[in-house]
This record gives C-alpha cells, sequence and structure tokens, in this order.
C-alpha cells in the first residue's frame, strides 16, 4: 500500500536527532569499556567526562553544587530516589511521606503499589477542576502532616509537563514549599526538552530527572541531577562506577547522544512551534464540532494536542487513523488491545468518553508543509468517522 505516513507520537519516543544520525553514520563511535586503562578505554572516558561537562553547561548546573549520573531512564530514577529518601527516613527512624499526582506518568502513580517498608507512606495530591495542582491546599495538607511528626521526611514529585495532556506546571509555583523542613522535589523534566521555553531553567528543585529517547537521543539511557548536599542511597549497586551514584559499565556512545541530541534542541523555535500546534488545534477543534472535542489547559506545551471522539473508543480511533496514514497514541494505557480508562478524563468528569481519550506529539520542528499534510490526513480520517 503506497501511503505517506506521518509519525506523531513524539511524547511516547522521538526519532534519533540529526546529529545523532550524522554522526552514527560516520561510523566514529568508541565500543571501548571506558573503565579499562588501555587507550580505547581511555578514550571512552573522556567522552564521557567531555559529555558531563557538556550537560552542565547547557543546564547552567555546577560540579561545585550539583551531582550528575547517567541511569537507564526515567523509570530508574523515580525508584532510586524514592529509594533513597525511604533510606534516609529509616536511618532517622522517621516516616516517609511520598507525594504524587494519580494523573502522573505511571512510573511515578504505581509507586504506591510496591512495597517499600511500613516506613513509607503516599500522599495523593489536590487538582483543581482544570488539572492544574491545587498548590495552596496541598502545602496546608502536607504542612499539618508535618506539624504532627515534625521528624517526617516528604519527597514531592512533581511532573512539569504532562505527557498525556502536554499541560504545563511551573516550577516557580513549588517555591513556598520549600519552606517547610524536610522536603525535597524531585522534578520530573521528561517531557519538557524542547518542548517549553524554559526547558534549560531548572530554578527550583533538588531532583530533575530526564529519559534520552524523548528528545532524539538513545533509548536506555537517561540522566539525574541533584543537589550536593543531599544524602543519598544507590539503588544499583556492584562495581562503584559513577562514584558509587550507579553501578554498571557505563555507556559512552548514549552519552554522547544526549550532548548531541540536547543541542539539536537549542536551534528549533519553540515559540513558534506553539503557534502551529495553535493552528492545528483550532483545526482539529473545528473538524471534531459535533463529534469529539480538544483539551485545553491553561498552560500548554509547543508539540501535544489531546483530543477525544464521542463514539469512537481510542483502540478503534488509533486504527483508524493508522489506516489513514497518522500514527498517533491513546490518551489512556492500552492492554491486549483494548481501551482503559484515561484518568486525565475521569479526573475532568468526563466519563462517558474516558476510554476514547487520543494523543497527537509532533517533532520540535513543525514544518508549513507538515503541518498541511496532518491536516489533509485528519480531514481524510474524520470524514470517514462521519461517515460511519
Amino acid at each position: 500500500m503506497n501511503l505517506e505516513r506521518l509519525y506523531l507520537d513524539y511524547n511516547a519516543t522521538s526519532p534519533l536527532s540529526h546529529s545523532v544520525l550524522s554522526w552514527m553514520k560516520s561510523g566514529d563511535v568508541l565500543f571501548a569499556n571506558p573503565a579499562s586503562q588501555h587507550t580505547s578505554g581511555k578514550a571512552s572516558r573522556k567522552l564521557i567526562n567531555e559529555g558531563r561537562a557538556e550537560i552542565y553547561q547547557i543546564f547552567g548546573k555546577s560540579e561545585k553544587d550539583t551531582k550528575l549520573f547517567f541511569h537507564s531512564g526515567a523509570t530508574e530514577a523515580f525508584l532510586t530516589f524514592t529509594y533513597s529518601f525511604s533510606e534516609l527516613a529509616r536511618l532517622k527512624g522517621s516516616e516517609l511521606l511520598v507525594c504524587y499526582s494519580r494523573i502522573d506518568h505511571p512510573a511515578v502513580a504505581n509507586l504506591s503499589e510496591r512495597y517499600w517498608g511500613p516506613h513509607v507512606k503516599f500522599l495523593e495530591l489536590v487538582h483543581n477542576d482544570d488539572l492544574t495542582y491545587n498548590h495552596e491546599k496541598n502545602l496546608e495538607i502536607i504542612k499539618d502532616k508535618k506539624d504532627n511528626n515534625p521528624e517526617l521526611v516528604i519527597l514531592y514529585h512533581h511532573l512539569w509537563v504532562h505527557n498525556e495532556t502536554g499541560f504545563v506546571s511551573p516550577l516557580e509555583e513549588l517555591v513556598p514549599f520549600k519552606s517547610v523542613p524536610d522536603l525535597y522535589i524531585h522534578v520530573d523534566c521528561v517531557q519538557a526538552p524542547g518542548k517549553i521555553p524554559e526547558w534549560q531553567n531548572l530554578s527550583v528543585g533538588d531532583v530533575w530527572s530526564f529519559s534520552a529517547h524523548k528528545f532524539g537521543a538513545f533509548k536506555g539511557i537517561g540522566f539525574s541531577f541533584f543537589k550536593k548536599e543531599l544524602p543519598f542511597s544507590a539503588l544499583v549497586l556492584g562495581g562503584g562506577q559513577q562514584q558509587g551514584l550507579r553501578s554498571g559499565t557505563e555507556n559512552p556512545q548514549g552519552v554522547r547522544s544526549i550532548v548531541l541530541a540536547l543541542n539539536d534542541l537549542k536551534k528549533f523555535d519553540v515559540v513558534q512551534n506553539a503557534k502551529r500546534r495553535d493552528e492545528l488545534e483550532n483545526f482539529i477543534e473545528s473538524e471534531l464540532s459535533g463529534i469529539g472535542g480538544v483539551l485545553k489547559g491553561p498552560r500548554r506545551n509547543a508539540n501535544t494536542i489531546y483530543f477525544y471522539l464521542n463514539r469512537l473508543t481510542s483502540d478503534i480511533a488509533l486504527a483508524l487513523f493508522d489506516l489513514n496514514g497518522l500514527m498517533i497514541s491513546a490518551g489512556s494505557a492500552c492492554s491486549s488491545g483494548a481501551a482503559k480508562d484515561s484518568l486525565v478524563l475521569l479526573q475532568l468528569g468526563k466519563k462517558d468518553v474516558a476510554k476514547n481519550g487520543l494523543r497527537l506529539s509532533f517533532g520540535f520542528h513543525l514544518s508549513d508543509e507538515e503541518l498541511a499534510k496532518i491536516k489533509t490526513l485528519f480531514h481524510k480520517t474524520i470524514d470517514r468517522v462521519k461517515q460511519n
């Protein structure tokens, strides 16, 4: 079948960036173990050291007050820091309170289902009707718990950019929480790079975690910054690599891909991409008049449109869009091909369409030509929906 297909699922994973692809094609890929003392091993070590320095520079961080280590991705980071702070609480003879949102990425929301020990408790954060955090109410609840247990350690998970909706929760809104003693903020930065103008500005927080495959680098690698003064207990033990922060043979190719992809992101105009998103979103909203809807939050990233069809569940709609050349994704997780309720839509009181959520997420630079093609294929798909 000769059908042009457009990949519009960047929030799930991004294609390799231009610079990463060019580097791979050049064949200049180091393979030696960076712990080896021979010439090739030292070359790999040099590549990692240079990469670390450049990542620090890109995000305006300093080795004087911040530590950086590489891991397999954000899922491992969430587990690592939950474990680390649970150890801090255990050693203090106190409890750890993990604050999270039920509409966080499952890697965070499902932490509450794992056994950490009786000293680890969980607090579900409160949202407003438009999915923004009710910071005033959450701060009141947290302060009350701290007053009742002064030794309480608190880990506050904050989703900066929502993976399904693209809604943005600014870091500046978290400043009041830092007045609470022993409260540490872990920022989920996974969907931020290249998708919001301030993606390099890690202004608030104690820990910041990233997954490389979300912005054009390799899968299976990510990285986290955390403040140097934070107590830390490693989750992955072994050979003591990365100063004991995360054992296991280091990945020089993965580190190099991170640096190349991040530098590519700096070339793109996030604001211009957001304008094209607005144009596409208005078009989609018009196309869905009477048969669906679009979610619009007060602050959104530049590449994500979240919508639903009134009469088609996400599994059926995805197949229809795919047949017409648009590769998008469901707003809710699917198991064995069956659509599940979207927690986002349930939170908004849209129970009747909770199984119908769909997410369109495009690249870091949407050209006028690509925008026109998306409109054409989207209109073709919706025409088929209306005919049935």
